[in-house]
């Protein structure tokens, strides 16, 4: 919508005789205080092409724009080499009462890669990051009307899985699992891990096991089969209480025999070499390393696997770009991945999108030592906060409905922990921050909204504002911030960073909080009334549009 405006602006400028490369370079921003104005456009790069001061042409583009007389340009001001344009109040409230809906591209086609958990290991709350900073952005994209696929990827074979398997087998072969199979599973992968760190000489049986899981050795695979179940079905859990879909997923289990002859095709070509042993890419030269391909033994590895996950992904689907998201420990590699898939021929558009890690405030977490938070640990502390929370505000709700507000108000609280913070940013957890009813968190957008649903519930009826309403200063600056929304999408699509989304319903919901506190919404005056009930009941919807693109379930009382 202001994009629009701007858009409109540039035209106007160069429909007067300004050169379109000059008209780009006219910066456009936001003012740092709203009684400047809504839009401010900076005139220092219109000024040489003019041969005049930059306060000289501020004067000549508010003349351009005066004289086009723009129905949603309320007034404009010079202030130096700065123009300040004030937007019409009512056209921008008929704007956000009547958004122009955003046409979704058919391409380019994009596919987002995120949430690639290891089966036989725990899904902890470094995971969470991954799957919700992932599932927002990709929402935020759609948004802003790109053409995106959401796929994941289940890391279910390698060095872990033999060492899960193998403890598994030497310790409890003879014991029944217990209901939680999944979590079981991902406590053995430690045990095992601490065993082989105390008898390094049961490391060739690992290594046996995994030779005989890629041979498909009849009796270990059917143990794989099982188990990789066990795991697979507790990730589906998981991504249902998130509110996680996903287009396609993808297996490692089923592209890495591919990836081997990929390897032998490299070796074959000479782009790739042996040593000791192991297959190689060398990227010394670039200051990059080396890659490992294949291990010494002729065992793959995560890399033997990608490569042929490259080329399924764009065969399967016909895709413009495939974007992959990890954390930051892994960007080397994706260069030098991307570099050898370069090297073979492979000419199809590859990013890499990385985040900062989730630490404890101790240090960071390892699955191999076992110090990690477990989602459904987490899941059931936050619930318990929030079910005596909302026990406390409403002693006559049922349990029932006590049981499903707390429930809804922890996974909010989670998921917006996990991309409130920029990826760039690490996130120091801590649990007890995440159910305050006060600050950035996500129990106090929740609440804002409650509130306005409350407010509708006494009203008994709505009236659409009268036309032409005199709306006050504070009300016509929660106009503009509803008609910013789309702008702010487009933001946070262009920086990768639906932290922006998070910021926005903050900002809105203190903005609505500081106009309930000083405004009587009901106001006796019926024109009044109306008025600030459309004000209102657009501000949350709003609000829900923000929240439902950061997947956050809404809560409508608390």
């Amino acid at each position: 919508m202001i994009d629009g405006i701007i858009n409109l602006i540039k035209k106007t400028l160069v429909d007067s005789g300004v050169a379109a490369e000059i008209a780009e370079k006219a910066q456009f921003s936001q003012p740092p205080n709203p009684t400047l104005g809504d839009i401010s456009v900076a005139c220092f790069a219109l000024a040489p092409a003019w041969g005049v001061s930059p306060a000289e042409a501020a004067g000549r583009v508010q003349k351009i724009l005066n004289d086009s007389k723009f129905p949603s340009i309320e007034s404009i001001s010079v202030a130096g080499p700065y123009l300040n344009i004030v937007l019409n109040a009512n056209f921008v409230m008929g704007q956000v009462l009547r958004p122009t809906p955003i046409k979704t591209q058919k391409h380019p086609r994009i596919m987002f890669e995120y949430s690639q958990p290891n089966t036989h290991k725990e899904f902890h709350i470094g995971h969470m990051r991954n799957a919700c900073y992932g599932s927002s952005l990709v929402n935020v994209w759609r948004a802003a009307g790109r053409n995106v696929l959401a796929v994941t990827y289940n890391n279910d074979v390698g060095s872990h899985v033999a060492k899960t398997l193998w403890a598994y087998k030497k310790f409890h072969g003879n014991e029944k699992p217990p209901a939680e199979k999944g979590r079981w599973l991902a406590g053995i992968y430690v045990e095992a891990t601490n065993a082989l760190a105390e008898h390094p000489e049961w490391k060739d049986e690992v290594s046996d096991v995994l030779r005989k899981l890629e041979t498909k050795d009849k009796e270990w695979f059917k143990l794989w089969k099982e188990t990789r179940k066990w795991s697979l079905d507790e990730f589906h859990a998981i991504y249902r209480e998130l509110g996680l879909k996903f287009d396609a997923s993808f297996d490692e289990s089923a592209v890495k025999e591919r990836g081997q002859k990929i390897v032998d095709e490299l070796l074959a070509r000479g782009i790739a070499k042996e040593s000791n042993g192991a297959i190689i890419m060398d990227f010394e030269d670039q200051k990059k390393g080396v890659l490992i391909l294949r291990k010494s033994d002729g065992a793959g590895n995560y890399t033997t696997s990608d490569l042929a996950l490259a080329q399924e992904k764009f065969n399967r689907y016909k895709l413009d770009e495939a974007v992959i998201i990890t954390d930051n420990r892994q960007d080397l590699y994706f260069q030098q991945l991307f570099l050898t898939l370069r090297a073979f021929g492979f000419e199809q558009k590859l990013t890499h999108l990385s985040y900062d890690l989730v630490t404890l405030p101790e240090g960071a977490m390892s699955s191999r030592k076992g110090n990690v938070v477990l989602y459904e640990s987490l899941r059931d502390d936050v619930v318990e906060l929030a079910t005596k929370e909302t026990r406390a505000r409403h002693a006559d709700w049922s349990e029932k409905k006590v049981a499903a507000t707390a429930h809804a108000l922890a996974i909010a609280a989670i998921k917006f922990t996990m991309i409130k913070t920029s990826p760039k940013n690490i996130i120091v957890f801590d649990k007890s921050e995440m159910m305050a009813f006060d600050g950035f968190t996500a129990p106090y957008i929740e609440y804002t909204l409650s509130r306005i649903n409350s407010i509708f519930k006494k009203s008994r009826g709505f009236i659409r504002a009268p036309k032409n309403y005199a709306w006050n200063p504070v009300e016509r600056e929660l106009w503009v911030k509803m008609f910013r929304f789309n702008q702010m999408v487009a933001r946070a699509a262009e920086s990768n960073d639906p932290s922006e989304v998070a910021k926005y319903c903050f900002e809105l919901a203190k903005s609505f909080s500081s106009y309930y506190e000083n405004n009587r919404v009901l106001d006796d005056n019926k024109a009044i009334r109306a008025a600030r009930l459309t004000l209102v009941k657009h501000l949350g919807a709003t609000l829900e549009r923000g929240m439902k693109l950061l997947g956050l379930p809404i809560v409508k009382e608390m």
